[in-house]
Parts: C-alpha cells; structure tokens; sequence
C-alpha cells in the first residue's frame, strides 16, 4: 500500500470542507486562513530567481505581480517543465560522470538565467478576495486542483491560501 501524497491528502481534505456548513466554518473567511508573509518574483525576472526564491522559501508558488498588480502565478512544475524542455538539453553525452553532471546542471542554470519568468507563469491567475467564504475557497482548489489561490482586495495581492493552510487551521482548532 503506498502513502497517499501531500496533494491527495489536501484534496481529500478540501472535499470534507464540501460537506453541510455548521459552526465556524459557516463563517470562516479566506482572510481567516491565508498565508500574507508574501514573496514575490517580477515578470521580467529570470527564471534562476523564482527557483533561488522557491529553494530559499519552500514555496512551490510564487505570485508574478508587477507594479503592486498579480500578473499571474509560477510554480515549481513551470520551473521543471523548462527545464526538462529541448531548450534546456544539454549535448553532454553522459550523465554517468560527476564531472559531467555538474557540467550539464551548469549549462541549464545559465540557460535558466536566460528565461523570463513571464515565458512560462501562468498569467491573469483566479483570485478571490479576503471575504470569500472558506468553503468557496476550498470549492475553487478543489474543483480546479490548484496549489493555491490568491488573494486579491482593490486589485492588490493580500494574501495566498493554500490547502495546507485549511491543515494548518484545523489542526490548530480541533
């Protein structure tokens, strides 16, 4: 039997918040649950910067906001996919040889410093604003499958919920 993964668990979790409303999560606001120490990344910066952010912050998300506005959203399989794509190749024969596999990771982070974020970000991302109920909140993750939703008041980023942010609260307020 294999362990199911963090994803499955948050889905599984988010589908529990479907059920009746009674109690606090009747009234339960996005506001109440989202993440507001915020890291962001530009537009025009190279994708070797979202992925130092990410390593430095354990995000797999990062906002794209430009000129205090969301743009869009990149996330850690963005990052992947670029660099698994052909333009990320190496013509490094073997990978057998530390030698050459520092050689080739070498060769993708310069190729990283050559890609803009807004290549690759997914642009003009759903939001919701800080007085959504939660259980909309948990809806929209769920039935999209998103990591995260941001959070938007008067056209600026407030906040990101995630569902390990629904975790977080219910197993602070058993």
């Amino acid at each position: 039997v294999s362990k199911p993964d963090f994803m499955e668990m948050s889905i599984v979790v988010l589908e529990l918040l479907k059920l009746p409303l009674n109690g606090e999560m009747a009234t339960l606001r996005a506001e109440d649950l989202m993440g507001t120490a915020l890291d962001a990344v530009s537009p025009d910066a190279s994708l070797h910067d979202a992925l130092k952010i990410m390593n430095r912050t354990g995000d797999l998300q990062l906002p794209v906001v430009k000129d205090g506005e969301l743009v869009g959203i990149i996330t850690d399989r963005d990052l992947r996919l670029a660099m698994n794509s052909p333009f990320a190749q190496t013509d490094t024969p073997t990978r057998t040889a530390t030698f050459s596999r520092k050689k080739a990771n070498l060769k993708r982070e310069a190729i990283l410093d050559d890609i803009q974020v807004d290549q690759c970000m997914a642009p003009d991302p759903q939001c919701v604003s800080s007085d959504t109920p939660a259980h909309e909140v948990a809806d929209l993750l769920s039935l999209n499958k998103f990591g995260v939703m941001p959070v938007v008041d008067e056209d600026k980023l407030v906040g990101m919920i995630s569902g390990i942010d629904f975790l977080k609260h219910f197993a602070a307020n058993p």
